[in-house]
Formats: structure tokens, C-alpha cells, sequence
């Protein structure tokens, strides 16, 4: 009787509710916190908000000109001149073809030198170069991108890591998707978010059992976030393969001696 209410405690210990392993599961009437920082306000219809030039970002600018034919310019303009050595996408070569904003937010380009490009979105500054070098280029058209739009996913994910992403709008769930999607133990209640600020880093906790969460600010993701599945609590009562192995021949074996002695 021991022995059956013993199994029991452990399997009920590290069994894990099927509503713990969805996310956006939470359906009740009554909502419960999004977000457990109540500082924090959630938008009802949220729009995505581009992301502002800060000092050590990475750019990749791109500026073309008429100085040939017009065939050799809008090949270029479009990325397909003949004999352009093909270019890998790997972060590392992305990161040294691109330009650093220095700490007091400025880049230096040519002809132009020192430029102040903190707080300006990537459309802001492509407009501003534009302007600038009309007056030494003929037909000029820029290209500016983020080089540094990654996020880092630690925790209760299937392939924790550093992920790029190359899309001009990522959500959270983009991150966790190219991180495998949460473990069997990930806690979608309780996803710690670390994001670089004007003012410093700032950690929240984010509630993605809940639908309207997609509403929130924190939805999209920006340079640099950390995003942190903290564990269920079965986790610390979770019964592997071979710890269930292990149990269970100590128990055949204590039963078996046991046995023994009473014959």
C-alpha cells in the first residue's frame, strides 16, 4: 500500500497539465495578467513601431549612382551586376561590410564625414542620405539595414542560442520558433524578457497563456532582447528514463529481498 502511494506521489509530481504545454491556452472569462510588471500598459490595437538608430548599432548602407550606363545602374540598384562577387549572409561578414554608430550617435561617410544618425528610423536616415548627396551624385538611391537585429533565447527552449533575424518586423514567437518552440517544461506563463532601453536594461515577465498578449508592446521583438523560458515547477520533480530505471530496480530489488527474508 506504501509502495502504490509512494509511485503515485512521484507520477503526480512530475506529471505536467496538458494546459501548461499550449500557448495562447488560457480562455476564461476573466483574463489573468498579462504582463506581471504592472507598470507596464497594454495596447489594445498595437502598431508595429520601427526601431530607432542607437550609439554602437550596426548599418549596412548601400548608395548607388548614375556614373555609367543606365543598364550598369539599375543592374546595381537591383543587386545583379554581373561579375559581383556572390556575398554570404553570415553574421560575421554582415558585421564587418557594415558601419558602427558611435557612442555619441554618429556615423562618418564619404564626402559627407560626420553624420547624426541616433534616433532616426533605417526609412529617416535612407531619406537623409539621399538628400545629402545630391549635390555629388547623379540619381543616388540608398539602401539602409540593420545589421544587429538579433535575439538571444535561453531557457526552456529546444535549441537555445543567438538567432538573426532578417525580416523588417520579428515577433517574439519568430525568436522562439527558430529556437525550436518551448521544451515539454517550458513556462509560457512566466517568459522573462530583458530589453536595452534609453535608460538602461529593463526586465519584464511575459504572460503567453493568453491570447491578448499579441496586443502588447512586447510582442514584437527588438535588437539585442533576451528572452529567458524560466522551467515549470515539475520540472524539479521530473522523472527521467533513467532515474524511472533506477527507481524502479530498487524497488524490484528491495521487493525481492524482502522475499527472500519472509520465506
Amino acid at each position: 500500500m506504501a509502495l502504490a502511494v509512494l509511485i503515485l506521489g512521484i507520477g503526480s509530481q512530475s506529471c505536467v497539465p496538458y494546459k501548461d504545454l499550449v500557448t495562447f491556452n488560457a480562455t476564461g472569462d476573466i483574463p489573468e495578467m498579462l504582463i506581471s510588471d504592472s507598470t507596464i500598459q497594454v495596447t489594445p490595437n498595437p502598431r508595429f513601431q520601427e526601431y530607432r538608430i542607437r550609439p554602437f548599432d550596426q548599418l549596412v548602407i548601400r548608395i548607388n549612382a548614375f556614373d555609367g550606363s543606365t543598364e550598369e545602374f539599375l543592374n546595381r540598384e537591383f543587386g545583379v551586376a554581373t561579375g559581383t562577387p556572390n556575398i554570404r549572409n553570415l553574421p560575421e561578414d554582415i558585421y564587418f561590410r557594415s558601419v558602427s554608430v558611435s557612442d555619441t550617435g554618429t556615423i562618418n561617410l564619404p564626402l559627407l564625414g560626420d553624420m547624426k544618425v541616433e534616433g532616426l528610423t533605417t526609412n529617416q536616415l535612407r531619406a537623409k542620405l539621399e538628400e545629402s548627396y545630391k549635390p555629388y551624385l547623379r540619381f543616388v538611391s540608398t539602401n539602409v539595414k540593420l545589421a544587429n537585429m538579433r535575439v538571444t533565447v535561453l531557457g526552456e527552449v529546444s535549441k537555445p542560442g543567438v538567432y538573426y533575424l532578417y525580416q523588417e518586423q520579428n515577433t517574439i514567437l519568430d525568436a522562439l520558433g527558430l529556437a525550436g518552440d518551448f521544451t515539454e517544461f517550458g513556462n509560457r506563463k512566466k517568459v522573462r524578457m530583458i530589453r536595452q532601453t534609453e535608460d538602461g536594461s529593463k526586465t519584464v515577465f511575459l504572460n503567453l497563456s493568453r491570447p491578448e498578449f499579441a496586443a502588447t508592446e512586447y510582442f514584437y521583438v527588438q535588437p539585442q532582447d533576451l528572452i529567458y523560458v524560466e522551467p515549470l515547477k515539475a520540472k524539479s520533480f521530473d522523472v527521467s528514463s533513467e532515474s524511472v530505471g533506477l527507481v524502479f530496480s530498487a524497488i524490484s530489488l528491495g521487493a525481492l529481498l524482502a522475499n527472500i527474508f519472509i520465506k
